[in-house]
Parts: C-alpha cells; sequence; structure tokens
C-alpha cells in the first residue's frame, strides 16, 4: 500500500511539472507578444503614424502586459502546486522508508524468537 502511495505520489508530481513547464511557455510567449508590441509601437511612432492609431497600439500594450501578468500568476500557482506534490512525495517516501523499517524489526523479532522457541525445543529433547 505505501508504495501505492509514493508512486501515486509521483505520478501526480510528473503531472504537476509538466503543468509548470506549459505554464513557463506560456509565459515566455506572452513576454516575447509585449516585446514585439512594443517594438510595433515604436515603428508606428517613428514612422509618424495617426494619433488613433498610437493609441490602438498603446492599449494592445496595455492588453498584453495584463496577459503576460495572467501568466506569470498563472506559473506561480503551478509552482506553488507542483511544491506541495513534491512535498506529498518526499511525505510518502518516508513512510515507505518507515514502513519498511518496522517490518524489518518486527522480521527481526519473530526470527528471534523462533531460534529461542528451537533452543528451547532442543533443551527440551536432551
Amino acid at each position: 500500500m505505501r508504495r501505492g502511495d509514493l508512486a501515486a505520489a509521483t505520478s501526480v508530481a510528473v503531472a504537476s511539472q509538466a503543468q509548470v513547464d506549459a505554464a513557463a511557455r506560456r509565459v515566455d510567449e506572452a513576454r516575447a507578444k509585449v516585446d514585439a508590441a512594443r517594438s510595433a509601437h515604436t515603428a508606428l511612432v517613428a514612422a509618424g503614424t495617426t494619433s488613433v492609431a498610437v493609441v490602438r497600439s498603446e492599449q494592445f500594450i496595455a492588453r498584453v502586459r495584463r496577459d503576460h501578468e495572467v501568466a506569470i500568476e498563472a506559473h506561480a500557482r503551478a509552482e506553488a502546486s507542483h511544491r506541495g506534490q513534491t512535498d506529498a512525495v518526499d511525505a510518502a517516501r518516508g513512510r515507505l522508508a518507515r514502513a519498511r523499517a518496522d517490518k524489518e524489526v518486527i522480521e527481526r523479532h519473530f526470527a528471534r524468537w523462533r531460534t529461542e522457541r528451537a533452543k528451547l525445543a532442543e533443551r527440551r529433547e536432551d
């Protein structure tokens, strides 16, 4: 059962790592959009375009910045969730190690008990 807990926690941690990676890619994509929007805005201003086009460009920059902030927040939430999952893996690993240690103690106890019983039976036969 403890191995199953560890396996389940590990599979969830792997899935959460994939979510963190996907969120990081979305952050990078959003950052690239912001950079592209700023470059386009600079090009518009340098070309001497209309004020309407400049305002629309600034509005677009504001929108892609908000998207970038949302992507950063989603990435932070995914990382926090993943840290929680890795903590769960560590806890499951600790429970498994403790269960194995307890099992070994019990097996040693019974081995010693069987040895003592065998010696006692041998003495009775003599």
